[in-house]
């Protein structure tokens, strides 16, 4: 039994589905390669997009520094919690 590739573009079945020719036999290596080809590029945007998360969260917390840097020691932050805020009771 020949096992009947599908077009790495729309999933439909690769021509020879009743029996394979010459020329359908060519194709299927051709298929494979597509679908190799395509997960090797949505392997490498994974890891773009990883990089990219890494590079945002990075300067988000360097955002961060600045923003308590200029603000001073006696500013307290929105998203301290209370037991930390200066002058403040937890309780």
């Amino acid at each position: 039994m020949s096992v009947t590739g599908r077009c790495p573009y729309c999933g439909s079945p690769a021509p020879g589905e009743a029996g394979p020719d010459a020329a359908d036999r060519g194709l299927e290596p051709l298929y494979q390669e597509v679908r190799r080809i395509r997960e090797i590029a949505e392997a490498r945007a994974a890891d773009d997009d990883a990089r990219r998360i890494a590079e945002l969260t990075r300067q988000v917390q360097e955002l961060r520094a600045t923003v308590a840097r200029l603000r001073g020691p006696g500013v307290v932050s929105l998203a301290a919690p209370a037991d930390k805020a200066p002058g403040r009771r937890a309780g």
